[in-house]
């Protein structure tokens, strides 16, 4: 629309040059020769052989305004085709840019369907003896299970909760700092209880009790081939913890969760970067990443909430990013169940007032309101 504008404007004002010059060079001629005939030539009828030289003075005066004109025209010309060039241009980028950016959507996609986690149940026989109706031998077999796609997304944050859960009862014993409990407790889950990699000198005996007791829960469930589903915990047993999984837990998802991210923020970056380079502006990146985000279930924004929360997805939220506050990635993140950690609307509201302040419009950051 505003190119349209443009391009009206600069044909009228166009126009009305051209207008104007040829309303000069007629008042010019006919000034000219009034002006002959009456200063100069007062013949009492009208000679044609003597009117030449008004000829040649209106040609030699008025020659170079219409040759201006004609140059004029002529950049005219040369502007408008520069100028559909460049809206041709710009449009062959913007497709260029689609063409990509959801075929990176399709890769998400992709990503997702391609997730699995093998876990375990089974079956139930029931034998009896020919003699004796009354004597039944009942067999369990353990087969196979299959969690996966955005199934394994809803598990994992089951998973996640009980972790937080076991860790929070851990360092509350230990009297070590909450935010400190919830960091490690994340990295237990991300990299898993066996991990090398969570590790911290100062934690060092909070951490071996949380993989103790992830290490006895996981024996427990596995034991029942899942069908344990709530374990008591703390000093005195008191505590109930329930876990509604069909799979080995604690056992890390970096393998699963690691390349989602990357190219989930990937993803993110690449149109914000776009932005930048003045291709569309911000009004529209937000249209690009809200198709983005129409892809991602409410699990899977509680565990980029939780990730970035733990440190490791800390680059979402860098000056130069802002990609979940600016750029609203966690705009449908259920809020309500959201356990153990800060809630978002305390954690962002230095930006939900800059996004008030900031907003002609309502223009909230979480879709379940900022307050």
């Amino acid at each position: 629309m505003k190119n349209f504008f443009a391009s009206k404007w600069a044909l009228i004002i166009t126009f009305l040059i051209f207008l104007s010059i040829g309303y000069f060079i007629t008042v010019l001629s006919n000034w000219m020769l009034f002006q002959y005939y009456k200063y100069i030539n007062h013949p009492t009828t009208f000679d044609v052989s003597t009117t030449g030289q008004i000829g040649d003075t209106i040609g030699g005066t008025t020659g170079p305004f219409i040759a201006l004109i004609a140059g004029f025209l002529t950049f005219i010309a040369f502007w408008a085709q520069l100028r559909a060039n460049n809206q041709v241009q710009e449009q062959f980028k913007i497709q260029q840019f689609e063409s990509q950016y959801f075929e990176m959507i399709k890769l998400h996609k992709e990503n997702i369907s391609e997730m699995k986690i093998t876990g375990y149940s089974y079956l139930t026989s029931t034998t009896r003896d020919t003699c004796d109706n009354l004597n039944e031998t009942i067999t369990k077999t353990q087969i196979e299970r299959i969690v996966d796609g955005r199934k394994t997304f809803v598990s994992m944050v089951k998973e996640l909760n009980a972790c937080l859960s076991f860790c929070k009862i851990i360092g509350s014993t230990l009297q070590v700092p909450e935010d400190k409990v919830l960091q490690i407790g994340y990295k237990l889950f991300f990299f898993g209880s066996f991990s090398k990699l969570v590790k911290e000198d100062k934690y060092e005996i909070f951490i071996q009790k949380c993989k103790d007791q992830l290490k006895e829960i996981r024996r427990e469930h596995k034991e029942s081939f899942g069908e344990k589903n709530e374990f008591t915990t703390g000093p005195d047993k008191s505590n109930k913890i329930e876990l509604h999984i069909k799979y080995a837990p604690f056992t890390g998802h970096e393998s699963r969760l690691a390349h989602y991210y990357r190219h989930l923020f990937s993803t993110v970056k690449f149109v914000v970067k776009k932005e930048k380079e003045g291709l569309f502006n911000y009004k529209q990146s937000r249209e690009y990443l809200k198709i983005l985000r129409a892809q991602m279930s409410n699990d899977e924004q509680l565990l980029l909430y939780h990730n970035y929360i733990s440190g490791i997805g800390e680059d979402w939220e860098k000056k130069e990013n802002l990609f979940l506050s600016k750029y609203r990635m966690l705009h449908n993140l259920p809020i309500d169940r959201v356990r153990h950690i800060q809630n978002p609307r305390l954690h962002f509201a230095k930006e939900i007032i800059n996004i008030k302040l900031q907003s002609v419009k309502n223009d909230p950051m979480f879709e379940w309101g900022d307050s």
